[in-house]
């Protein structure tokens, strides 16, 4: 049953975004562009709207939206358009067949942060939202507006936030490729040269993924061995300067890369699509690659078309969206918008400059009201020179970024033939030195001092890269260029192979429950536990707390659709400019678990908290501290056992009315 119903909900959410895009095709012929800016169009609009008032619950849109689209599309189709629609449905199914193999929304990574995210949204309160990780403070810390999209795709079909945060995942990569897919089609005609470049970015890494196998050899040849070198592989691609090239054990990978001095090392990492549908998070840089192939396909489409003006109005609003996805790569794409019209100019051609100052200008307006609430929060940092110990390794970065270099090289030899890709590599070559000398000063500092720079600089320079020079030189006139072209696009696509070796041999524990909860409900107490809060009434949920992140805190709130009593602390004060109340309720949680908190029934009254949860983390934490909670919650909150196995009991306490 479950099955069909995820059948159904991805059916009706395709046809609806299919039938949205058909309606754009009237400014955009292009079916991919028309999608994507349809959808953004949409979104933008009621974030701006939903700033002055919440419209709540939006599932009565989906019945109508769902009868039109069938209308639009049906005559269409019949005549053979649905082919259109394929860059979009196939990357899709991929990325969706990895979360039904691997949907959980656990501890791990940023999984429950990007939760979070997008719980805040999903009751379509007025912006901005209640922050469900701290009660009584509003979600305006973070720039949301893909969680945002997320759970409003929630709303309309009356999905819950972890189902809906799944999904959204899936379009979100479906949306970059399906753009990325415009882009190469532009240059190439051949049906293998647009795969390949597509499967460079699907699920292709680095330069250093055809150096896996031999810089990390496996200890043997066990299923538990073979999932952990896959998984030492996925990462060490994304994040091996400074970290995995430190845990490197062949002969052949320490002369190749010898240990730095401890302490000297520099943890400088880039992150690719494909490893981040490994991963699973749903977080702000993977809105970044959609917005980055948008412009793109933008651009390119700007040097065959005579629809200049909606194409200029949707490039120029293309940038400051930025502010509220991912505002890290704003100078970046602003960089990127200023060079075309650099070249645009020096080849005699218009850069629309009115239409671009009208899309930027219009965009702005529309996200004011995000920036009236978060600009006063946002993180406060600025640019700084890049000091001598902290520049990337000489072997190091060229084995990352060889294929780029290979495939620029390639660019500049076409020399004036190809002003395009001669300006095109040019301009990834000053950027990729440019960020050698700045970086984002921010509050990281030591081994990490570049990290978030890197983070978010590098993998938006590498697919750019990736996806304009491997386009331009598979479709040159020259064959011996087009052969070489071929060597790095599919050496980076060896990343495929730790990426099979984990889905064949890492269990499927959850496999098919896509609201990200089966690795709870697995457990027949943690599922009693959700069930229970699912049907209880709203209330804060307190759970316990192992570290300050990147644990199971809060997961039982926000699979059940309540509110955390606290989220992750560290992140929080992050958040909040390191608010000392945050740890102060943290460190009083972790005593109260322990059972180490003086009058813990009065202080839990005070904060409002409705639910305390007992699960088996706690009990695997502190068994002993049960027995006394018992005591001290008595006169305030009442015990629901909700399994009882071998003298122990799991469940909840209810705050008495």
């Amino acid at each position: 049953m479950y099955l069909i119903y995820l059948v159904l909900t991805v059916f009706i959410l395709l046809i609806n975004l299919a039938g949205l895009g058909r309606v754009f095709t009237y400014y955009f012929t292009d079916t991919q562009l028309a999608r994507a800016c349809g959808t953004l169009t949409l979104i933008t609009s009621l974030f701006f709207i939903e700033h002055f008032v919440g419209l709540g619950s939006l599932s009565w849109v989906w019945p109508l939206s769902t009868l039109c689209s069938i209308a639009i599309l049906s005559k269409h189709w019949k005549t053979g358009g649905w082919r259109s629609e394929l860059p979009f449905w196939l990357p899709f199914l991929y990325v969706f067949a990895w979360r039904f193999a691997f949907p959980d929304i656990d501890g791990q990574s940023e999984h429950l942060t990007d939760l979070a995210f997008v719980s805040n949204y999903i009751s379509g309160s007025r912006l901005p939202p209640s922050d469900v990780w701290l009660p009584g403070y509003q979600f305006d810390i973070y720039y949301g507006f893909l969680h945002y999209a997320t759970a409003l795709a929630g709303r309309i079909l009356a999905i819950p936030a972890g189902l809906a945060m799944n999904l959204g995942f899936c379009l979100t990569i479906a949306f970059s490729i399906s753009l990325a897919w415009t882009v190469v089609s532009h240059f190439c005609s051949a049906t293998w040269k647009k795969a390949l470049v597509i499967a460079a970015l699907l699920i292709g890494g680095t330069g250093v993924s055809p150096l896996l196998p031999i810089l990390y050899a496996q200890t043997d040849s066990s299923p538990i061995a073979s999932t952990q070198a896959a998984i030492n592989q996925l990462w060490a691609n994304t994040r091996f300067v400074g970290l995995y090239d430190q845990q490197i054990n062949t002969s052949v990978g320490t002369a190749l890369f010898p240990k730095a001095v401890e302490g000297t090392a520099r943890e400088l990492p880039l992150e690719t699509l494909a490893y981040y549908i490994y991963l699973g998070d749903l977080h702000p840089p993977l809105a970044g690659f959609a917005l980055l192939f948008f412009a793109l396909a933008l651009m390119i489409k700007l040097e065959n078309t005579q629809q200049t003006k909606s194409l200029s109005i949707a490039l120029g609003a293309s940038v400051p969206l930025l502010l509220a996805i991912n505002a890290w790569n704003l100078p970046l794409q602003g960089l990127l918008l200023l060079a075309w019209c650099g070249y645009r100019r020096c080849t005699g051609q218009s850069c629309y400059l009115k239409y671009l100052i009208f899309g930027a200008s219009l965009a702005l307006l529309l996200l004011y009201p995000f920036m009236n609430s978060y600009a006063p929060n946002a993180l406060s940092a600025g640019f700084a020179f890049v000091a001598a110990e902290d520049h990337t390794p000489l072997r190091q970065g060229l084995a990352i970024w060889w294929p780029v270099l290979w495939l620029a090289a390639l660019a500049i030899s076409q020399g004036k033939e190809n002003r395009l890709a001669l300006w095109s590599a040019i301009g990834v070559l000053l950027l990729l030195a440019a960020m050698e000398i700045i970086y984002i000063d921010d509050p990281l500092s030591g081994s990490y001092n570049r990290f978030n720079s890197t983070l978010k600089w590098w993998s938006w320079l590498y697919p750019a890269a990736l996806l304009l020079l491997g386009s331009m030189a598979l479709s040159s006139q020259a064959y011996w260029r087009r052969c070489l072209a071929v060597v790095p696009l599919l050496a980076i696509c060896t990343y495929a192979l730790p990426q099979a070796q984990y889905w064949l041999y890492q269990p499927k524990t959850s496999l098919g429950q896509f609201a990200g909860d089966g690795w709870l409900k697995n457990d027949i107490a943690h599922q009693a536990i959700l069930k229970h809060l699912r049907s209880a009434e709203k209330g804060l949920v307190l759970e316990g707390l192992d570290a300050g992140s990147y644990t199971a805190a809060s997961a039982f709130a926000l699979h059940s659709g309540q509110a955390a009593a606290l989220g992750w602390p560290d992140h929080e004060s992050l958040w909040r400019n390191q608010a000392a109340f945050i740890q102060t309720q943290a460190g009083k949680i972790r005593a109260f678990y322990h059972g180490a908190l003086p009058d813990a029934g009065p202080w839990l009254v005070s904060q409002n908290i409705r639910y305390i949860v007992w699960s088996r983390f706690d009990q695997a934490r502190a068994p002993a501290a049960f027995a006394l909670l018992r005591q001290q919650l008595d006169a305030q909150y009442a015990w629901r056992v909700l399994l009882a196995e071998n003298g122990v009991e799991l469940g909840v306490w209810e705050r008495r009315n």
